[in-house]
């Protein structure tokens, strides 16, 4: 936490610091409210908030007011599988990169009183730690998320992760998935839709490295999901290089078409040396589109 810490202080501006740190409440409106009482509407009020059917039985817009809980609930759903020990497209490690995402995460929860559990792992293995804020959870929170996420990890299984997620997860939420550009597939619309019913989701992707490094023949290129060297022909070929180029940008634009579909917020990121702005930039973007709600 102290390292993630230096490097949110390091990476931000004074403006986005002054948002994690004073304004962290507002970040994860929503998620954490309950009901007070009814008021009349009043210029500058959310229109989102008004109650149409108390407004028809009094003749007067009257709009919901919310007490906030003193403490929200958050959830880092992390993707620890094979993959994510391979290299991001900024040459860092994606663990190293997931990681310091959840550390952003973990952070904001901390400057807020905020509570922070994990769901992660494998069908079987399972990872889970409950929602708690002491700095020494988020420490434990973190070494978890590193540890599993090795090369002997299980293949990525986007679907049993989200299940997962929904299944262990019955309190409304503030869910974020950190997962590489692969994830969460087209296939897994219907699970992200149900986890959207219940939970503010966020999706963190983090970018793979080039899978050819065609001007880096000296070192070898090995496929994690299926432990096996791509050949220097295939790494030369420039047809190759297109169908590969193509297949990533089709694939990173369905995703994002399909997270926009069920207004998801979410960022790709390059890596470990972009995370942290990226991260904040995508939490900042959220802050804005509620205030316009």
């Amino acid at each position: 936490m102290t390292r993630v810490t230096a490097r949110v202080e390091l990476t931000t501006s004074s403006r986005a610091r002054g948002l994690i740190q004073g304004r962290g409440k507002s970040l994860f409106k929503g998620s954490g409210e309950d009901f007070d009482d009814l008021k009349y509407y009043q210029p500058g009020d959310r229109v989102s908030d008004i109650d149409w059917k108390a407004t028809a039985r009094s003749g007067e817009p009257l709009i919901r007011q919310f007490n906030e809980e003193r403490a929200r609930h958050l959830s880092i759903v992390a993707d620890t599988s094979s993959a994510m020990a391979a290299r991001a497209e900024d040459g860092t490690s994606k663990r190293d990169a997931m990681v310091t995402a959840a550390g952003v995460i973990c952070y904001l929860a901390q400057q807020s009183g905020d509570m922070v559990g994990l769901v992660a792992g494998s069908a079987s293995r399972p990872l889970q730690l409950p929602s708690r804020a002491s700095d020494g959870h988020l420490e434990l929170l973190l070494r978890t998320i590193q540890q599993a996420a090795v090369p002997q990890a299980p293949a990525a299984d986007s679907a049993w992760l989200l299940e997962r997620a929904f299944r262990v997860t019955a309190r409304p939420t503030l869910m974020t998935v950190i997962t590489d550009e692969a994830h969460p597939r087209p296939e897994d619309f219907a699970l992200l839709r149900r986890l959207t019913t219940r939970h503010d989701v966020m999706v963190v992707r983090i970018a793979d490295a080039d899978p050819l490094l065609a001007d880096d023949l000296d070192h070898e290129v090995v496929d994690v999901a299926r432990p096996r060297e791509i050949s220097e022909l295939a790494r030369e070929s420039r047809r190759v290089a297109r169908e590969v180029a193509a297949h990533r940008r089709a694939r990173r634009e369905e995703t994002a078409r399909m997270l926009d579909a069920l207004h998801v917020t979410h960022v790709l990121t390059a890596g470990d040396s972009a995370v942290v702005a990226d991260v904040i930039a995508m939490l900042r973007a959220k802050e804005h589109r509620h205030a316009r709600a």
